[in-house]
C-alpha cells in the first residue's frame, strides 16, 4: 500500500508514539484495583495548577499534521501553545471565565467563548479539549462517562467518553505521580454519518496521538 506524505508523517509518529522513550516500570498488581483507583483519582482531581510539554498529531480523512504542545494551566485559565502543524508556525489559545482567544502566527486573533469551539472555528480542528484537560492526568472528565477499564494497577486502561475513546497506551512517573505518557484518542463516526474523504476501511473521524515529554507542577497543589 503507498503512503501520501501526510499519511507517512503521520504513521512515523505513530511508531515514535509506540517505540519511544521508556515508561514506567510495571509492578505487581493490587489487590483492589477498583479501591487503587478510587485512590489515585483523589489524589489527582486537586491538581489545576501544571505545565505539560508533549507532542501530538491529528489525522482526519482531509489532513495529518503534527505539533509541539505547550500547555500551561492555573485554576481556570489556561494557555496552548501548537508550534508547527501544516506550516502555520504559532498557534497560541488562552481560555478564562471571560471567554477563549486565538492568536495565529500573523498575528490575527479570534474569539469565542469556549477554546475547543475556537479552535474547531478557526482551523478546522476536532481536538477535543474540555475532555483532554482531563485525560492527560488518566482521569474522566467529570461528567457521565459511558466506561472505563482499569489496569491491574488501578489506573485507566480505556475511557470512553463524549463520543471518544481514549487508550492510555503508556504511564511514566512525574514529579511523584504516575501519569499518562503515551494516550490515543479516536472519534468514530456517528450512526448515519457521512464523513467526506474517509476510509470505508476505517470509522475513525478523527484520530489523535499525544506523548507526554514533561510535567511541572505548581506547588500549591498538594
Amino acid at each position: 500500500m503507498k503512503l501520501n506524505g501526510r499519511a507517512f508523517l503521520f504513521s512515523l509518529f505513530s511508531l515514535l508514539v509506540l517505540s519511544g522513550c521508556a515508561g514506567l516500570p510495571e509492578g505487581p498488581p493490587v489487590d483492589d484495583p477498583a479501591a487503587a483507583w478510587q485512590a489515585r483519582a483523589a489524589r489527582l482531581a486537586p491538581l489545576t495548577n501544571w505545565e505539560v510539554l508533549g507532542r501530538m498529531a491529528l489525522r482526519t480523512p482531509e489532513e495529518s499534521w503534527q505539533a509541539t504542545l505547550l500547555w500551561v494551566r492555573r485554576d481556570d485559565s489556561h494557555k496552548i501553545d501548537l508550534t508547527g502543524p501544516l506550516g502555520r508556525g504559532h498557534l497560541r489559545l488562552t481560555q478564562d471565565r471571560d471567554g477563549a482567544q486565538l492568536r495565529d502566527a500573523d498575528q490575527r486573533t479570534y474569539r469565542d467563548s469556549s477554546a475547543q469551539q475556537l479552535l474547531l472555528r478557526a482551523t478546522g480542528w476536532q481536538v477535543p479539549l474540555e475532555g483532554l484537560n482531563y485525560w492527560i492526568l488518566g482521569l474522566p472528565a467529570p461528567e457521565a462517562d459511558s466506561g472505563r477499564d482499569l489496569d491491574a494497577r488501578g489506573r485507566l486502561s480505556a475511557l470512553r467518553q463524549s463520543g471518544w475513546d481514549i487508550r492510555f497506551m503508556e504511564y511514566a512517573r512525574y514529579d511523584g505521580y504516575d501519569l499518562p505518557s503515551k494516550l490515543f484518542i479516536k472519534r468514530r463516526a456517528a450512526p448515519g454519518e457521512r464523513v467526506i474523504g474517509a476510509d470505508p476501511a476505517n470509522d475513525s473521524v478523527v484520530e489523535l496521538r499525544l506523548v507526554i515529554e514533561r510535567w511541572t507542577f505548581n506547588r500549591r497543589d498538594p
